[in-house]
């Protein structure tokens, strides 16, 4: 039998502190605990980041400010849990044990696709992980078998997040349902058929992303589906919740020895503040995912409040900086998570993409993830080109510090910010890359090529 990967003990402390903490109204949690206190905290640790003219901090004074203020963010508050209504508390002496245990480096896949995931540092240059795919991008059924070939054709990604499935064998899906867990082995089952029909068996695979429930996700982590060398999924809800359905999945996830990913994604505009306020929350949130769902990788993806992206531009230094405090504080593998708002076919959806990989892998990032193009609120909205393109713009970012990129960055936002309010979402797959060859059509590629031959006119390293 399986080794659980966490002591029984630590476990059932986590459950406890979900059944006795204190009661708590949920509004007094979001209106106190968060807002409040990331304001004060904010003010006190006096963190300010340029919004103005935003880029690519470099002042390492601030980034361990921004870890600090989020260690007593975490302590302050802790975590509440929406079932029971009780604020979930950790000590400072409890979290620090956690991080201090955190390993340098995590294993995924198997066989030619095994991966070991190294810690990196801001300004370091070492190998970034690469994970592409569409991650949970709702497709209809019968795109997602070439659509999943098409991603898993890149070469150069290291593991692979599925797209969600619109529909199961041509039924309506419902959270919690048979239909919910029928949904996820065919995801799970079209996945892997595309992994064989490409040569790459043993590349790890984040999914499944059809589920909206504990029992869909559960379900497929067992024998001949999701092997423990593949990238199951667990997080937070905004801002620092957590459900019963998380801890299922955590619970389930220990007793089979799975890979875990944990993400939260703090709302910019929302309780968590301005970008400052979101800086603290981020790292805070990871601080405490450790804690309580027990993840071996993290990201965190702030959204835009209305725009629903992350690459708005005051969200750039935001999450920067909250990589760097990570980064230099501890050993949690941290992942950036791409989710620009234009989509296909759209030259802003690469400007998008550079200007945040040059920020998230000069401060520090383990793994580059992505692209949730299109916001992933756009069915079908998603390639494999510009998976390629983060991909090689993560890898030259590698060669560069954070004084080098700020200047790129900067550029870069001016070429997309005003085109934000646009909602540029681009085209559908389908529409975008050839269904027999898997190909993009020319005038993506055109576009790809010219953005490129831009980036490398600006300086950046691009081969």
């Amino acid at each position: 039998m399986i080794e659980p990967k966490v002591e029984l003990s630590e476990f059932l402390a986590v459950l406890d502190k979900a059944e006795t903490g204190p009661m708590v109204d949920i509004g007094e949690w979001d209106q106190v605990y968060i807002y409040e206190t990331i304001q004060e905290l904010v003010e006190r640790y006096e963190i300010k980041l340029d919004t103005q003219d935003p880029g690519v901090p470099s002042d390492d004074a601030l980034a361990d400010r921004v870890f600090a203020a989020a260690m007593e963010l975490a302590t302050k508050s802790g975590v509440y849990c929406t079932d029971t209504q009780r604020r979930m508390i950790w000590t400072g002496k409890e979290l620090q044990k956690v991080l201090d245990r955190v390993p340098e480096q995590v294993h995924i896949g198997v066989e030619a696709e095994a991966r070991t995931i190294k810690k990196r540092l801001p300004d370091q240059d070492a190998y970034v992980t690469i994970g592409g795919g569409p991650w949970g991008i709702v497709v209809p059924e019968d795109i997602f078998l070439p659509l999943t070939i098409a991603y898993a054709k890149e070469k150069d990604t290291d593991f692979i997040c599925t797209a969600a499935l619109k529909s199961t064998y041509g039924h309506s899906i419902r959270a919690g349902s048979p239909w919910d867990t029928l949904a996820c082995w065919q995801e799970m089952r079209m996945t892997f058929d595309a992994l064989e029909q490409v040569g790459r068996p043993g590349l790890a695979v984040a999914a499944p992303n059809t589920s909206a429930s504990a029992i869909g996700t559960v379900s497929t982590v067992t024998h001949g589906c999701i092997r423990p060398t593949d990238w199951n999924n667990n997080s937070f809800m905004s801002e620092l919740k957590v459900s019963y359905d998380d801890l299922i999945r955590t619970c389930h996830f220990i007793q089979t020895g799975s890979f875990v990913h944990n993400f939260y994604n703090p709302i910019f505009g929302g309780y968590a503040g301005g970008a400052e306020g979101v800086a603290v929350a981020h790292v805070a949130g990871f601080i405490l995912m450790k804690a309580c769902l027990f993840g071996d990788a993290f990201n965190a993806g702030p959204s835009h409040a209305h725009m629903s992206c992350n690459t708005f531009p005051p969200l750039i230094p935001a999450q920067a900086v909250a990589h760097q405090a990570l980064s230099r504080n501890t050993n949690i593998t941290c992942a950036n998570f791409t989710r620009p708002n234009a989509g296909p076919g759209e030259k802003d959806l690469l400007y998008e993409i550079a200007a945040y990989q040059l920020a998230t892998v000069t401060s520090g990032v383990e793994v580059a993830k992505g692209v949730q193009t299109a916001t992933g609120r756009n069915e079908a909205h998603c390639t494999p080109l510009e998976v390629r393109f983060m991909t090689d713009v993560a890898h030259a970012a590698e060669k560069l510090t954070r004084k080098a990129a700020d200047p790129l960055v900067k550029k870069l936002i001016d070429l997309y910010k005003d085109g934000q309010p646009e909602m540029k979402f681009g085209q559908r797959f389908n529409e975008i890359y050839d269904l027999e060859t898997l190909e993009p059509t020319s005038a993506w590629m055109e576009t790809y090529h010219s953005v490129y031959q831009e980036l490398q006119a600006m300086g950046i390293p691009l081969t």
